[in-house]
C-alpha cells in the first residue's frame, strides 16, 4: 500500500542520512548505497497515458520514493525516462526521436512491485 511504501521510503532515507548535533554544522551526508541502488536514482522521470490501477501522483511518488529526482509533466533534453501507460501518444513518440529511454506500464509495475519491501 501507498502508507506501507512511504513509510519504507522513510527508514531508507534515515538510513542514507546523518545530521549531526551540532547547530553550527551545515554537514549532511547523503553518499549511502541504499539510495545509489534505488532503480529510479538520480532520474528525471516522465509520465504519459493512464497506468493501471494508479493515479498520476500515486506513480510520481513511487519512483520519487525510489530515487527519482524529480518527476516533471513534459519531456526536455534532461529526460532520463519515459513511463508509457495506455494510450501514451505524443510524449512517449517524442521521446523515441530524441533518444530517451521508454518503459511500458508493465514494466514499471514490475520495478515498483520488485521494490516494494
Amino acid at each position: 500500500s501507498r502508507n506501507e511504501a512511504l513509510v519504507q521510503a522513510a527508514k531508507d532515507l534515515r538510513k542514507c542520512i546523518t545530521v549531526l548535533d551540532e547547530p553550527t554544522t551545515k554537514i549532511v551526508s547523503t553518499t549511502s548505497s541504499s539510495m545509489t541502488n534505488l532503480p529510479f536514482s538520480g532520474l528525471t522521470v516522465v509520465f504519459t497515458g493512464a497506468i493501471p490501477n494508479m493515479s498520476r501522483p500515486e506513480a510520481q511518488q513511487f519512483v520519487l520514493d525510489l530515487g527519482a529526482k524529480k518527476t516533471p509533466g513534459s519531456i526536455s533534453k534532461s529526460t532520463d525516462l519515459v513511463v508509457e501507460g495506455d494510450k501514451g501518444g505524443k510524449k512517449a513518440q517524442k521521446a523515441r526521436e530524441m533518444e530517451i529511454r521508454v518503459i511500458d506500464a508493465d514494466e514499471f509495475l514490475r520495478i515498483v512491485n520488485d521494490n516494494k519491501q
